[in-house]
């Protein structure tokens, strides 16, 4: 959750806004801007190294969210690891 909060703090236009959220609260109801949001998107994409989807993009509506986005890209990436991948053999 640490590198989601970092991410999203560093997107704000007022990070100390970070310490004030909730993992669970809503970006909007809490004041973050349209602009805000698209900085916390494309953070996302540069950290991923890859574009969100539609649905990625609707769902980014808290920290939480964004946590939950990188631990499925994390599992998404073990499962295309070739077999024997793992572990260097």
């Amino acid at each position: 959750m640490s590198i989601a909060r970092a991410l999203v703090g560093a997107a704000l236009d007022h990070p100390g806004l970070i310490d004030r959220l909730a993992d669970d609260t809503d970006f909007t109801s809490a004041g973050v801007n349209s602009g805000e949001l698209i900085k916390i998107a494309l953070a996302c994409e540069e950290a991923l190294g890859r574009a969100l989807d539609d649905l990625e993009l609707a769902e980014l509506t808290t920290v939480s969210a964004v946590a939950a986005l990188f631990t499925a890209d994390l599992a998404d990436a073990a499962d295309r690891q070739p077999v024997g991948a793992i572990g260097g053999r």
